[in-house]
């Protein structure tokens, strides 16, 4: 039987592996402690959680079918006690159902005793049994209908069961299948009944009869699974009885005043048809109509009355108790005459509120305005068009209360534009908003707010429009104000922010060609003056050499000490003077200045110097090149002064973050501690210090006795002070 199990609706596949478990399981004692239990009473069914229904739980049944929809998707089985749903969810699973158990349609019809085997599920309000197999194996009279009480009723708890109701038919609808769905009061609730075979029965023939109805129950629920209104399942026609025919014409129905429908009286007859008359003062096609005779207006539900505002109408229909107010539904209406619209009273908001009456126990008709044509002044506060609705909506305020005007879109595109805020006279007919019954606290007759319902567009007169300068311009208007002075601010910032930056540059570039200017002038006056002078004495010792007598050696090696002295004294001033004016420095950079730095220690006694340059080089402020490069003139002078080294490395490597100079020798090194002692000069090292410290960067130096020194200058990009440039 499942050869065809692909196309199962998804829970009834669950059923069917549910029973295959079962299946697995039954009559293996040997395996199993303790066998699944079956369950054979429609009552364990009914007493099953959501959740415990869903787990698919095994059902062996037999009972009677009570009811069968018509089409196949369900029937009703009753095991002598109770009945519950057999659900086929769809087309397909209805076919497989009387496939796979050869039990056709007509062998699950009412009065058909089954046995079946399945599981259970949770059909969106109550337990249901999903069917796996079945027979049909006799037939039996239908079980005896309940009769329940209207709290029994309402409450849902009888879903499934065969039930007998007795009320009056207020509507009667069919359907193209055949049905009738008709709406009974009974017990002063409506209930809806489905009769699925009606057979010869005329609809109209059944408005306002008292009739007894059987079925099963099947209220409606929402997705909370909570039931939501009385519905039952009737068969055929069988189960209708007449009890009392209607009137074969509706205006002969009793006739009530229109301030009447809904009096004390000790018959119960409150449910049938009842007759009266009034002027219609508003209509809405197809949905509702008022009418108003004296200070009294009605609204009337009906949905194919032919009538007109100012026709002269009578009506017949049911009164709809649901409302604080009664009205009539379900109304058939004739004119018999058409007289003049019905005026308008001019009225105050706080006049419906709050009506003033001394004592509930006696009408006042003249305080009742629900129903009735008024007028009132307002101002439109909102407006809201509801296309899909077909109505515009406008929010009108008065005496500091709000309250609704509806104007029906018929005819829109003619409909004048209306001004928030505009002062309006507004004339409708009003329907009055009650409290809820059973509030605590407050009296069913207190009136909770109101709406108009407007005829037409003539109904608002405008009696001033508002100011061009409305709250929402001026803070629209406000808003833009404050934008443009906001993004005023944010421009200046930004523009000082820029102007600031340039200057800080200019200020750089100023002070940096002041300070190659004085470098200039400086080298200038060395060249004009010392290193002239020192030219001098070098030919003056030349000269005494020359005359000191050539026995006099310890004269002779004194000038030629003093002249070696004098010597290394001008090639000093010369390196002094070619670092103020360092051309190569300014034009080509670090680098090739500490290569022409080398280059300028040449001779054939001099250490063999090498510069290696790695990285992309980073164009640091002129100041800090000369830093640089002054520190590695320096070291390197140190290194031939005092190291007595034979190669030196002059190493500088850029990164993005990074410059790192560094000086190495292969000479003779110095002490650990020796940097720290006070009694020696160490100008050249103190030098040094200085201008690592001027420009931020971090100086090392390291030797070790016969292995050389090491001077390196670490130089972060990220910590270049501004004297750098100085």
């Amino acid at each position: 039987m499942f050869r065809k199990a692909k196309i199962l609706h998804p829970l009834t596949c669950a059923a069917v592996l549910a029973w295959i478990t079962v299946g697995l399981f039954a009559g293996t004692g040997s395996r199993a402690e303790e066998e699944p239990k079956v369950l054979s009473r429609v009552a364990e069914i009914r007493e099953l959680s959501r959740e415990d229904a869903r787990k698919g739980l095994a059902v062996r049944l037999r009972g009677v079918v009570i009811y069968r929809s018509g089409g196949g998707a369900f029937f009703n089985l009753h095991d002598g006690t109770q009945s519950a749903t057999v659900q086929l969810f769809r087309a397909e699973d209805r076919k497989i159902w009387a496939a796979e158990t050869r039990m056709p349609s007509k062998e699950t019809q009412p009065g058909a005793v089954v046995e079946i085997e399945g599981v259970t599920a949770f059909a969106g309000y109550s337990p249901v049994v999903l069917p796996i197999r079945g027979k049909r194996v006799g037939t039996a009279p239908l079980p005896p209908p309940l009769r329940p009480s209207m709290e029994e009723l309402i409450s849902g708890s009888l879903v499934s069961q065969r039930l007998e109701i007795e009320g009056v038919v207020q509507r009667v609808v069919r359907f193209p299948d055949g049905r009738f769905e008709m709406n009974v009061m009974a017990g002063g609730h409506l209930c809806l009944v489905s009769l699925l075979a009606p057979g010869d029965l005329v609809p109209e023939q059944l408005v306002n009869a008292r009739v007894r109805l059987r079925g099963c129950s099947n209220p409606g629920f929402n997705t909370r699974s909570e039931a939501i209104n009385i519905r039952l399942l009737s068969q055929n026609v069988a189960d209708l009885d007449v009890i009392e025919a209607p009137l074969s014409d509706p205006f002969q129905s009793p006739r009530v005043p229109i301030n009447q429908l809904l009096p004390f009286s000790p018959r119960l007859d409150r449910y049938h048809r009842k007759m009266t008359e009034g002027i219609v003062n508003f209509v809405l096609p197809g949905g509702f109509f008022f009418i108003q005779q004296g200070a009294t207006g009605v609204r009337v539900e009906s949905s194919d009355a032919k009538v007109q505002v100012g026709d002269r109408v009578e009506v017949a229909g049911f009164v709809d108790t649901s409302r604080t107010l009664a009205s009539m539904r379900d109304a058939v209406a004739r004119t018999v005459a058409s007289g003049a619209r019905p005026q308008a009273v001019p009225v105050r908001l706080e006049q419906i509120l709050y009506p003033k009456i001394k004592d509930t126990r006696v009408p006042v008709l003249d305080m009742d305005f629900s129903g009735r044509l008024v007028r009132l002044h307002g101002f439109i506060r909102k407006i809201e068009v509801h296309g899909d609705k077909g109505f515009r909506r406008l929010l009108v305020s008065s005496d500091e209360r709000i309250f609704s005007a509806f104007l029906s879109d018929a005819g829109g595109a003619n409909l004048p534009t209306w001004q928030e805020g505009s002062e309006i006279e507004v004339t409708g007919v009003c329907e009055v908003e009650f409290t809820p019954a059973g509030s605590l606290g407050r009296k069913s007759s207190d009136i909770a707010g109101l709406s108009l319902w407007l005829r037409g567009p003539e109904d608002v007169k405008v009696l001033a429009v508002p100011s061009w300068w409305t709250p929402q311009r001026l803070s629209f208007a406000a808003a833009s104000l404050g934008g443009v002075l906001l993004l005023v601010l944010v421009w200046v910032a930004v523009l000082r922010r820029q102007v600031m930056r340039q200057m800080g540059v200019i200020s750089g570039r100023l002070r940096a060609e002041a300070v190659n200017e004085e470098r200039n002038r400086i080298a200038r006056d060395l060249h004009d003056t010392l290193e002239q002078q020192l030219v001098g004495v070098a030919l003056q010792l030349d000269g005494t050499e020359k005359i000191i007598r050539p026995d006099n050696e310890p004269a002779l090696k004194s000038v030629r000490i003093a002249g070696r002295m004098l010597r290394h004294t001008r090639l000093e001033a010369r390196r002094s003077v070619w670092d103020l004016r360092s051309r190569i420095l300014e034009t080509e950079g670090l680098g090739a200045a500490l290569r022409a730095l080398a280059a300028n220690t040449g001779g054939s006694e001099s250490p063999s110097v090498e510069v290696r340059i790695t990285g992309e080089a980073r164009k640091l402020p002129l100041g800090a090149d000369f830093q640089l490069h002054s520190i590695a003139q320096e070291a390197l002078a140190n290194a031939l002064k005092h190291a007595q080294a034979k190669y030196i490395v002059i190493s500088l490597e850029s990164t993005a973050e990074v410059t790192r100079l560094s000086v190495r020798d292969d000479g003779c090194g110095f002490a650990p501690g020796m940097l720290e002692r006070t009694d020696l000069p160490h100008f050249g090292v103190l030098g040094m210090q200085e201008r690592a410290e001027k420009i931020g960067g971090e100086l090392t130096i390291n030797g070790t006795p016969g292995a050389g020194c090491v001077v390196t200058l670490t130089l972060l990009h990220a910590a270049l002070t501004s004297s750098a440039i100085t």
